[in-house]
């Protein structure tokens, strides 16, 4: 299989598995869950082998109502969404269920059965006791450092979604450290942590992830920091990259491929002024190539770029993209 094929399976697997997260995050589901509770598994009672039905015993209840024991259905066997097939006799859970009727339900698949851990259900706990964002804000960026990758998971992915997110400086400062840390190294949580950090402003896009884009370590990471960039106004994008694409040709590179995703118009002056100064033939060929897209001409840039390069721009942009473009939005 090729590179790009793999990059695009791991895109289309990725995608389905980080909305499902995002969709079953602790917050989401003790939110959305009409009963929370630790609980053990005392009897298995299969009513049929087309079933398997576990009892439980409560240990604690976190929300809702429960009799002295419970009985969760589900279709018997290992399968995608289901949740009760590993669980034997014994076993303590942490559960999120829903009630229909006088029925309970798992709430969110295996993600809303947890294996019982006192650390995981007190900060479950916290979340329920926070009475509105601004103080489930506080709570989950105090679990972005959880010992529980879980929790710590969940919070970046809450974060990046909830409906109102108002931090406090040192609630900030503790969201940029652990994004920064996640860049550097490689954690999952680094997509939704970007997200959050969007969502405080453009001046906090400038100032800690455009730098942190510049200078990222791993190339996919780049790409990542990129793409989200993106919903960044051009302007503060280009305010920002004026004083920051000095001699180092790594930086020039990142600036210039981060250009040429803004419209023609706008960094058209830009990938001028970078072509002035860079000898990198690397980045003589992305800001060529995004000014021969955006309608400059060949004789435009014949004095500044060499001829190999501009040569080879040309045919880059005879090429047909790999994927359609999509319009730029502002969350």
């Amino acid at each position: 299989m090729s590179p790009l094929r793999r990059s695009v399976l791991a895109l289309v697997l990725a995608v389905p598995v980080a909305a499902q997260d995002q969709a079953t995050t602790l917050l989401a589901n003790a939110t959305r869950a009409d009963v929370v509770v630790r609980a053990r598994v005392v009897a298995a009672t299969d009513p049929s082998p087309d079933f398997h039905r576990l009892e439980f015993a409560p240990l604690a209840l976190l929300k809702g109502t429960v009799g002295a024991t419970f009985s969760l259905l589900e279709p018997a066997g290992a399968c995608c969404g289901r949740s009760l097939f590993a669980l034997q006799p014994g076993d303590a859970v942490l559960l999120f269920l829903r009630r229909t009727g006088a029925t309970l339900h798992p709430l969110g698949g295996a993600r809303g059965v947890l294996a019982d851990d006192p650390a995981v259900a007190a900060a479950v706990t916290d979340l329920l006791a926070a009475g509105d964002d601004a103080a489930r804000a506080a709570k989950l960026t105090a679990q972005l450092g959880h010992a529980d990758p879980r929790v710590a998971a969940d919070a970046a992915q809450a974060l990046a979604v909830l409906p109102q997110l108002a931090l406090s400086a040192s609630q900030r400062t503790v969201l940029l450290a652990e994004l920064q840390d996640a860049l550097q190294h490689r954690r999952t949580t680094l997509g939704p942590l970007v997200d959050a950090a969007l969502r405080l402003g453009d001046d906090v896009a400038v100032d800690h992830l455009l730098p942190l884009y510049l200078a990222a370590p791993f190339a996919d990471a780049a790409t990542l920091l990129r793409r989200r960039l993106g919903r960044v106004a051009p302007d503060a994008l280009l305010s920002g990259l004026s004083d920051r694409l000095d001699g180092d040709a790594g930086r020039q590179l990142r600036g210039a491929e981060l250009l040429a995703d803004l419209p023609a118009a706008q960094a058209g002056t830009a990938l001028r002024s970078l072509l002035a100064r860079t000898t990198c033939p690397r980045v003589q060929l992305c800001a060529s190539r995004a000014l021969l897209l955006g309608g400059a001409r060949t004789t435009e840039l014949a004095g500044v770029v060499p001829a190999p390069v501009l040569e080879l721009a040309e045919r880059r942009g005879r090429e047909p993209a790999p994927f359609q473009s999509l319009p730029r939005t502002r969350p």
